[in-house]
């Protein structure tokens, strides 16, 4: 695509609220002609970097909202055409036969459009042309505006998961639009208590008064608890009352401690919306603990130097105890069977092999390639049953592929819609809110759900993220782009925040995913934690009876927990609270219950942990096996 200038660009206003409806109009001019049957294309959402919800064009009707009319001066002769769905364009066919000559000048002026609910600064509007000889030409100096924070509607608490009696944490303080954009108008006083769930009883903390403008956002890094239990930090603000994720206060130092992360997103380094830098700080600012991008592996996309960046921003942005990142990529290849995969690296000493070299352009010559690297990659499976990006199982390597993605903004790729899951992998519906359309059609891939690749025998943990393509965390109601579910979120037990202990973690399947809420899960069977593959030599008591004891604390209201064994529903049981302790035990002997490995050459059974939540989230523990060679 060729590259040209746009001439005495104008935008106005340049600054306008998410979700308002707002007026606009664009001029510039051109230094070239453009001929007859050329399409002049204003596209408002759509393309490589240009990922939002904004919403509707129409050029039919004045009186109604969201009528476009462009004017050229000399006049000429236009045919409009709007294009909705992910794109968002008002393509002008030219037909004058002189077509529009050098220096004209035009504007587009737009009456009540719907802004997006993004703020984004320096917003581009695209402007390119597509020419008759199929030829495009793309402009370096697009129109751009500011998206700029809607009134305060909330504050977000976020506190660590895990803390001990007497020793510091940090608390942040989000001040939100009702978008969950940070507010910076802010001004006010917010009240800070502590509370004990077990007795109610409330502690002030101290009041925070916000007298000029901020960041929105607020860090209390002194703060610590005197009593053990389980707390949340509650904010008043005028006659609202906002609270925390709770937060479970032990006497003394445990061997793991749970940390948040989101490990699967996109910036401008490929289709995503961010700068990576603003990607990474936002990941901070919302209290996650470790994180990463990871571009798609395309070199149309995200070039070697593009890689090399990402590289030293990961390095820069990992602090121990504070924040760890290390580097990963999407490699992908849709209506194949090879699925999505994140391929995530230790160290720097790894190449990245892309999808559309011959010699790694299938799972089976990945792996091959990659396992020289084995216990310094790490495969992670996405959308494994989405029909478009589906995953075979036949092709899997256990020594390098430890985890799956089981949810994100394409849905939950546990089970089929048939058997029970309410959020089914879909494709794309749009729009927001009243002008959303109905959710897309359901598009499963049978064989392809975690419970296949499960059945198997392949020893999966669990976790939960994205497909992330906007860098704002909490994440939203929904996926701005493509309107599907809101993205997920992953916990890791592990010992230390550090790069290796988080690595480490991961590899041993210490981890579980929610649809968002920072849920606390602890899960055992007998001694062993969710993850630990358990050999039945070594404990054959285990093949007559074995003990499951759970534990969940939750920020929403738990409507009820399913214990899954091999893919079935073991035990249900109504929850109706925040909190849940119990212990169950399965007495039917193993050797009825066993499956058999692909391979044939082991038997093992598998039991893992179903919640749902209130409005319609859920969580999933990893799975704990039990196998016999």
């Amino acid at each position: 695509m060729k590259q040209k200038k746009l001439l005495d660009v104008s935008v106005s206003p340049k600054n306008i609220k998410v979700r308002s409806y707002c007026s606009l109009k664009i001029s510039f001019s051109l230094d070239f002609d453009i001929p007859q049957d050329s399409l002049l294309n204003f596209r408002f959402r759509g393309g490589r970097n240009n990922k939002n919800d904004w919403y509707f064009l129409q050029v039919n009707d004045p009186n109604m909202n969201g009528f476009a009319q462009i004017s050229i001066i000399p006049s000429i002769s236009l045919i409009p055409l709007v294009i909705t769905g992910k794109e968002l364009i008002i393509k002008y066919i030219i037909t004058e036969k002189l077509g529009i000559k050098k220096n004209s000048k035009i504007e587009l002026r737009i009456v009540k459009t719907l802004a997006q609910s993004l703020v984004e600064m320096n917003k581009k509007i695209d402007i390119y042309l597509e020419l008759p000889d199929k030829n495009k030409i793309n402009f370096s100096n697009p129109p751009t505006l500011n998206l700029i924070n809607d009134k305060f509607n909330h504050i977000t608490i976020l506190c660590p998961s895990i803390a001990i009696v007497n020793q510091k944490f940090k608390i942040i303080l989000r001040i939100e639009d009702k978008y969950k954009n940070l507010v910076k108008d802010f001004r006010g006083k917010i009240e800070l208590q502590y509370l004990n769930m077990d007795d109610a009883l409330a502690v002030k903390i101290k009041d925070v008064q916000v007298h000029e403008r901020f960041n929105g956002l607020f860090r209390i890094v002194d703060f610590s608890i005197p009593h053990s239990g389980i707390y949340l930090i509650t904010c008043y603000h005028k006659i609202k009352t906002y609270i925390s994720n709770p937060i479970k206060c032990v006497q003394i130092k445990p061997k793991k401690r749970l940390y948040w992360g989101y490990i699967h997103g996109h910036t401008n380094k490929s289709d995503g919306v961010r700068d990576p830098n603003e990607y990474f700080h936002n990941m901070i600012d919302a209290g996650l603990d470790f994180g990463t991008n990871t571009e798609h592996d395309h070199i149309n996309e995200t070039s070697d130097e593009d890689f090399n960046e990402i590289r030293t921003i990961v390095k820069k942005f990992y602090e121990e105890n504070v924040f760890v990142s290390f580097f990963g990529y999407e490699y992908g290849k849709w209506f194949t069977g090879h699925g999505d995969i994140c391929i995530y690296h230790y160290d720097d000493g790894i190449p990245i092999f892309r999808s559309e070299i011959n010699k790694y352009n299938s799972p089976l010559k990945l792996n091959k390639n990659l396992r020289k690297y084995r216990d310094k990659i790490l495969l992670i499976s996405h959308h494994s049953a989405l029909r478009a990006g589906y995953r075979n199982w036949d092709y899997f390597d256990n020594s390098i592929e430890k985890l799956v993605e089981i949810y994100s903004t394409w849905g939950n790729q546990e089970c089929s819609f048939q058997d029970g899951n309410p959020l089914p992998p879909r494709y794309k519906f749009y729009g927001y809110g009243k002008h959303a359309l109905k959710r897309g059609a359901i598009l499963e891939k049978k064989g392809s759900f975690v419970r296949d690749a499960l059945q198997k025998g392949y020893k999966l943990g669990f976790t939960a993220g994205g497909d992330d393509h906007f860098g704002l965390y909490p994440s939203g109601e929904i996926d701005p782009d493509d309107g599907l579910y809101p993205p997920g979120i992953m916990a890791i037990w592990a010992e230390k925040l550090t790069k290796k202990s988080i690595w480490n973690a991961l590899n041993d399947r210490k981890c579980y995913g929610t649809t968002g809420p920072r849920v606390i899960i602890e899960f055992y069977l007998d001694s062993y934690f969710m993850g630990d593959i358990i050999e039945l030599n070594k404990e054959k008591r285990l093949a007559k009876t074995r003990i499951l004891n759970i534990g969940i604390i939750s920020p929403i209201n738990i409507i009820k927990l399913e214990i899954i064994r091999n893919n079935g529903v073991f035990h249900k049981i109504l929850i109706n609270r925040f909190m849940f302790v119990g212990r169950f035990e399965d007495n039917v002997p193993l050797k009825i219950i066993f499956l058999t490995h692909i391979s044939q050459k082991e038997r093992f059974v598998f039991y893992y942990l179903r919640f749902f939540l209130e409005n319609d989230h859920m969580a999933w523990s990893s799975p704990i096996w039990v196998i016999q060679n």
